[in-house]
């Protein structure tokens, strides 16, 4: 397969002119990319002798001129990536274009161009000249010579422009597998719901106290760092968010919308603010993403927190918490093989008692067994939790789609 070294800007110049001129389905990467570097070239170095004088163009009156009233105006929605994107085009900050367009690893270094927000970027800018044209030059200085676009199973692809739009070019053992433009922007149709992710812990603890409900006397740390994986040599902070980021990309391909609490380790975000950080966004469930540990290391399985009917803070939403964790649980299990611990009720969880929509902790299984951690490190693995979990939270959505919407309530 070849290896296309293609800036960014030519990709995005190549998506909107083969969509502008029409290029049949069979039409090249090489094609499209070469004519938007021809018309780049010819804008840039414009030959005085090739300008014909204003006396041999009479009719140039019969063009008209676009009123402002004529000129189109693409809508898209400012509160999804791709729109981000497009307000830092219009506030002319590269940087900000930059760490919008790709994703970060763990420790929160830009790496990737997200396969998502870019194809939709793409999507936006051919219907808009005017809009790509800004954005080209605020990518003037882009570098990137070749543009990769993270794989979950860590493999690469390199960002092609072909006939009918932007579509994905794998090295597959020498095939080529093309992605439609839907698919690749997550395009499936909205469901409605809002899922909150909550990748448990951070990088640093804060044992600074807060109240474990509202208006409670008793305490507890704002936040910790969580377990460790002896055998993986992870901690635990570092694999929910492995597992948190991959649950994003899965709950969105499923038409759902998603709020991350935290996408890098290096935040300090208690457990209480996490809980209303998921209301304040919008959210209709909160789920929390853990693993688990135990001084007998011989213990696996994996359960699902949930506080019961009498919680001082939130009965008023225990039963589908329960609900929700119950749902979770038992598809995790099925689709991973993990030994099903059940749903653990318990009303001493801050980042529970301070939800005011339903919620549960996912406590993946348990870093201190062997076999467990491994597994749990695992890309392969990982995918299964996720599998597991989102088919849980989909099961918990179409139970409750004939039943009134559950409402957050003010304490």
């Amino acid at each position: 397969m070849k290896n296309h070294m293609i800036s960014l800007k030519t990709l995005l110049t190549a998506a909107v002119l083969s969509a502008a001129l029409g290029l049949s389905a069979c039409g090249s990467a090489d094609t499209a990319a070469t004519a938007a570097e021809d018309a780049q070239e010819s804008t840039e170095t414009p030959e005085a002798t090739e300008t014909p004088e204003a006396t041999e163009t009479p009719e140039a009156t019969e063009t008209p001129e676009v009123t402002p009233e004529e000129e189109t105006v693409v809508a898209y929605a400012m509160d999804t990536p791709a729109g981000q994107v497009m307000t830092a085009v219009q506030a002319n900050d590269p940087v900000i274009v930059q760490s919008l367009l790709r994703i970060r690893d763990d420790a929160g270094e830009l790496m990737a161009f997200s396969e998502t927000t870019t194809a939709e970027c793409v999507q936006i800018l051919s219907e808009d000249p005017a809009l790509q044209e800004s954005f080209c030059q605020v990518l003037e200085s882009e570098s990137t010579e070749q543009i990769p676009v993270a794989e979950e199973d860590g493999s690469t692809k390199t960002l092609l422009v072909l006939a009918e739009g932007l579509h994905m070019t794998c090295g597959l053992e020498g095939e080529d597998e093309l992605i439609s433009p839907d698919s690749l922007s997550g395009s499936s149709e909205k469901n409605g719901h809002m899922v909150a992710i909550d990748a448990g812990h951070q990088a640093q603890g804060n044992s600074t106290p807060e109240p474990i409900g509202p208006g409670a006397s008793e305490t507890k740390a704002s936040v910790a760092s969580g377990t460790y994986g002896p055998s993986s040599g992870l901690n635990e902070y570092e694999l929910n968010l492995q597992v948190s980021l991959k649950l994003r990309d899965e709950l969105q391909e499923r038409g759902y919308d998603v709020f991350m609490i935290r996408e890098t380790n290096d935040v300090d975000i208690p457990n209480s603010q996490r809980a209303t950080m998921s209301v304040e966004a919008g959210a209709d469930i909160l789920v929390r993403v853990h693993a688990n540990g135990s001084d007998d290391s011989s213990v696996q399985g994996a359960l699902c927190m949930a506080p019961s009917t009498s919680n001082a803070y939130v009965a008023g939403i225990a039963e589908e918490c329960q609900r929700l964790a119950s749902d979770i649980i038992d598809n995790y299990c099925a689709v991973t093989g993990a030994n099903n611990q059940g749903v653990y009720v318990t009303d001493e969880m801050t980042g529970i008692n301070w939800s005011t929509i339903p919620v549960t902790i996912v406590e993946m299984g348990y870093m201190t067994n062997a076999d467990e951690d491994l597994r749990m490190a695992s890309s392969d693995y990982q995918e299964l939790i996720v599998e597991g979990i989102s088919n849980g939270i989909d099961q918990y959505f179409a139970e409750g789609s004939s039943d009134s919407e559950t409402e957050s309530y003010d304490y």
